[in-house]
């Protein structure tokens, strides 16, 4: 069987999600600068207008001019040194590279105060149209605060010494719930959430019945007569999750755990048994040797 990598289904909707807010072209290496178009005047600035004049592309080039020269690397710093900020690097936004671009505006956010100095500085006025207003600040926060429900669950399940597998589905949950609960706060956001609730929906379908993820929620403590094996899947689950969020599925649960463990207690008894007939018909022949 097949089953879906769950963090590349995050990954999934959260491209979903950026390509609702930014034009991804220019978070690929070799894009060309991104040129943002005039703002609209202050008493017209609307969410999609800020949507429209693609902040988080501005960004991306603003990190890409400050990093791609020395000059203006030693002007940033010593913009930072002079507000007495941590001397900390830009990020850059890489396409293939999970959560680069929440990573990037989160960096972006803490520096705020020394890229808007250094945008407005004589010493490099031909960066001076790269300028972000106060509402594009505040967008990239929302951007922010939506991508950061992936990433979240990104980092959870991408664990490297603790199984994963468990958590597929109260993730999956718990991430359709949160960005729900984004939008009914703000239903402005259904333009930047929708895609990425969308993407989620149409793979649940495709998950929610594969057995793996239910069996590793469960905890089987049926003994095995010949092995006295006993397993423990997550004990710390169990049917919690199935109680709380789907209670209708908790038979399908059991039924499926006790199925797997009846065919792990045959496959093991099968197993046991070979074991002791081939021993037998060895000592059977040596004795014959003797005999003989």
């Amino acid at each position: 069987s097949c089953y879906r990598c769950f963090p590349h289904i995050v990954n999934l909707a959260c491209k979903a999600v950026l390509g609702a807010i930014t034009n991804l072209d220019f978070a690929s290496q070799d894009a060309p600068d991104f040129i943002p178009s005039a703002p609209p005047g202050p008493e017209s600035w609307s969410f999609m207008d800020v949507i429209d004049h693609d902040p988080i592309a501005t960004v991306q080039t603003v990190v890409r001019v400050i990093r791609a020269s020395s000059l203006c690397r030693q002007y940033f710093t010593s913009i930072l040194n002079a507000l007495k900020q941590k001397d900390l690097q830009l990020l850059r936004d890489i396409d293939v590279r999970w959560s680069s671009t929440l990573l990037m505006v989160e960096r972006a956010i803490v520096l705020r105060e020394g890229i808007d100095r250094f945008l407005l500085s004589d010493s490099f006025p031909e960066f001076q149209k790269y300028k972000l207003g106060s509402s594009e600040w505040d967008a990239l926060d929302v951007f922010h605060k939506v991508l950061s429900v992936p990433h979240a669950f990104q980092q959870w399940l991408s664990a490297e010494k603790t199984l994963t597998l468990c958590n597929a589905i109260p993730a999956f949950e718990a991430m359709v719930r949160i960005w729900s609960k984004q939008l009914d706060d703000d239903p402005n956001l259904a333009v930047v959430i929708q895609p990425g609730l969308d993407k989620l929906n149409d793979y649940w379908s495709r998950i929610a019945d594969v057995p793996a993820y239910a069996l590793a929620m469960s905890q089987c403590s049926y003994s095995l007569v010949f092995m006295g094996f006993l397993t423990v899947v997550n004990p710390a689950i169990k049917l919690n999750w199935f109680l709380s969020h789907a209670p209708e599925k908790i038979q399908w649960a059991k039924d499926l755990l006790l199925s797997e463990v009846i065919v792990l207690y045959l496959y093991y008894s099968l197993h046991l048994l070979t074991n002791q007939i081939a021993s037998y018909l060895q000592m059977h022949a040596r004795f014959k040797c003797c005999c003989c």
